[in-house]
């Protein structure tokens, strides 16, 4: 079962655009603030970092995700050649960047055991300088991961099973995102703009 998991948000911070871009800058803190993140480790790879998360099945068993995930700062090839009048066309020193790529690496032979799982993670930061002491952030993630429908489920039909799959996912990144907020509102005074988050799941 593929299991695709969205999640975007906007968020009015009250602080400097160059202290909120090296705060966001520093993901491995900032996935820290995720519950469900064991930890984030540096590869052989350039700027290539490996994702440890932890959920669990419905009979509470734990499931292992594992993500490689390129972070960079460049700007994207399609705004290099935006118009300049393009919202998110700004001089340099009023917009920063972040980008997560998902690396498809996969395990050599078979995974260590049947519940450990190799994703995909994506997403994109935009930071803008609205004031001095104020700066918008959009951010959106992207999640996939090809499960295997737990026995215990497969006594449900296949339309029920997706539904379910759904309407966890879509949960877990809610609660995911408020458990970071509440984090980040320690360093910042912040006011949220948009928030939405979405599950996607197909049976293969």
């Amino acid at each position: 079962m593929l299991v695709v998991g969205k999640a975007h948000g906007q968020v009015m911070l009250a602080s400097d655009l160059e202290t909120v871009f090296r705060y966001f800058a520093d993901h491995k803190k900032i996935l820290g603030f995720n519950p469900l993140c064991k930890g984030v480790t540096e590869t052989d790879l350039p700027n290539v970092y490996r994702w440890d998360f932890e959920i669990t099945d419905p009979r509470a068993h734990p499931i292992q995700l594992i993500f490689y995930v390129k972070q960079s700062f460049e700007e994207p090839e399609a705004s290099q050649h935006a118009k300049p009048s393009d919202d998110l066309i700004s001089q340099s020193e009023l917009v920063r960047r972040i980008f997560w790529s998902a690396i498809p690496i996969e395990f050599e032979g078979e995974p260590p055991n049947d519940h450990t799982f190799v994703g995909l993670a994506s997403g994109q930061m935009f930071l803008k300088k609205v004031t001095e002491q104020s700066t918008f952030v959009d951010v959106f993630m992207r999640i996939t991961v090809d499960f295997q429908v737990p026995i215990l489920l497969r006594v449900f039909p296949e339309p029920v099973i997706k539904i379910m799959a759904e309407v966890a996912m879509s949960a877990g990144m809610q609660t995911v995102s408020n458990k970071m907020l509440e984090n980040i509102s320690k360093d910042f005074r912040f006011s949220v703009v948009h928030a939405d988050h979405e599950g996607i799941a197909k049976l293969n």
